[in-house]
């Protein structure tokens, strides 16, 4: 791997990294997810191509919070891996990152996408024969089958019983 160009280098790295979130970050997976869906129920409107961008750009947004909060995460473990306060809210500062981008694409989604006729129309679509409402629930139960089987990694500077009362 060393005698790897560059680029092709810090590609393999960038790799490495989103692949250690998907094992390991849960939140990432139900933000990969929520994105999937979006962009699919996003066919059911009458976007322009700067709609579809917003969109993307918006999940991208997300996904890419949730990656620096989970390196931000695994930097403080290691330089601090006993309980300290200023560790532990450096950890609560980037998980609000993540919580205000998430926010923001909520209402994203929300302005574009609360339209009653549409929301008719994709009901129609799925109750217009058998197969698509069960392939529905099928993309359901394993989309939540992918979130909830991510391996937990270790962390610290968690909060316990003792440690509450020296907050």
């Amino acid at each position: 791997m060393s005698k790897m160009p560059k680029l092709i280098r810090s590609f393999y790295c960038a790799g490495r990294g989103i692949a250690f979130c998907l094992r390991h970050e849960r939140h990432l997976r139900f933000h990969i997810v929520a994105a999937a869906y979006v962009m699919y129920f996003s066919s059911f409107y009458n976007f322009t191509k700067t709609d579809h961008a917003v969109l993307i750009l918006t999940c991208a947004a997300v996904i890419s919070m949730e990656i620096i909060n989970t390196s931000v995460e695994v930097v403080i473990d290691k330089v601090s891996p006993k309980y300290n306060i200023f560790a532990l809210i450096g950890k609560d500062i980037a998980a609000g990152a993540v919580l205000f981008t998430a926010i923001g694409a909520i209402a994203v989604g929300i302005f574009m996408m609360w339209d009653i006729e549409t929301f008719v129309r994709i009901a129609q679509y799925f109750t217009s024969d058998f197969i698509k409402p069960l392939i529905l629930v099928a993309t359901i139960v394993l989309s939540t089958w992918f979130v909830l089987s991510a391996k937990p990694r270790k962390t610290g500077n968690k909060r316990s019983k003792e440690n509450k009362n020296n907050d």
